[in-house]
């Protein structure tokens, strides 16, 4: 029996780069993973961020952006789904 993977939507508010919370990213061929998540840290405290775990999207709100910054973040998205 094929074992069903588990998907998690969390919530990091105030995301300043993987460090500001506590997590270290890494790029492969085959995904980004959590290579490490920081003891005490934000991520750690949450107990969802789990070292291992693929991150397979990310929802960036733009309530807290200025509008260049989001006009630069769209323009980098390039030929990828986007939803607005």
């Amino acid at each position: 029996m094929e074992r069903e993977e588990e998907t998690r939507e969390i919530l990091l508010p105030n995301w300043q780069g993987s460090g500001s919370h506590g997590i270290t990213i890494d790029q492969t061929d085959r995904g980004v993973f959590v290579r490490r998540v920081q003891q005490n840290s934000p991520a750690a405290r949450m107990g969802v961020v789990k070292e291992g775990d693929q991150i397979v999207s990310a929802t960036v709100y733009f309530d807290n952006l200025q509008s260049g910054e989001v006009a630069q973040l769209l323009q980098s998205v390039g030929h990828h789904t986007l939803g607005l």
